[in-house]
């Protein structure tokens, strides 16, 4: 079923369209794509994979953190970072400079959230 999923592009509708699903949908969504990343087929975690050669819902994610309303939704992205080709991405792209404007953000809840994002990227690197 995992292998389906992404084979059919569910992953990219997922995201794409989380900002016109309501709250409860959005929820539902957001784990969804987190529980993803978890998943093995064939002893591969295959959401790198897909993700790394789909860097496009990569820079999705992480402007999500500029809608104060959907940021916390978007945090998805920390889970997504796990994976050593996707933190390559990120880390290598400007989307690094973003998590930094966005820790700087006022609203805590945004600027909470990036940090604990980038510190799961940066705690990935030391490994």
């Amino acid at each position: 079923m995992t292998q389906e999923f992404f084979r059919e592009n569910t992953l990219r509708l997922l995201i794409v369209c989380l900002p016109q699903l309501n709250l409860e949908a959005r929820k539902d969504a957001t784990q969804i794509v987190a529980n993803l990343q978890r998943q093995q087929v064939n002893s591969r975690l295959i959401a790198s994979d897909y993700l790394g050669k789909n860097t496009d819902l990569l820079d999705i994610l992480v402007a999500g953190y500029e809608n104060t309303d959907m940021a916390l939704h978007y945090g998805v992205l920390r889970e997504c970072i796990r994976h050593q080709t996707v933190a390559r991405y990120v880390l290598e792209s400007p989307n690094v400079k973003k998590l930094f404007d966005y820790i700087q953000l006022p609203y805590f809840h945004i600027s909470a959230d990036a940090a604990a994002t980038f510190k799961v990227k940066h705690d990935w690197q030391r490994y």
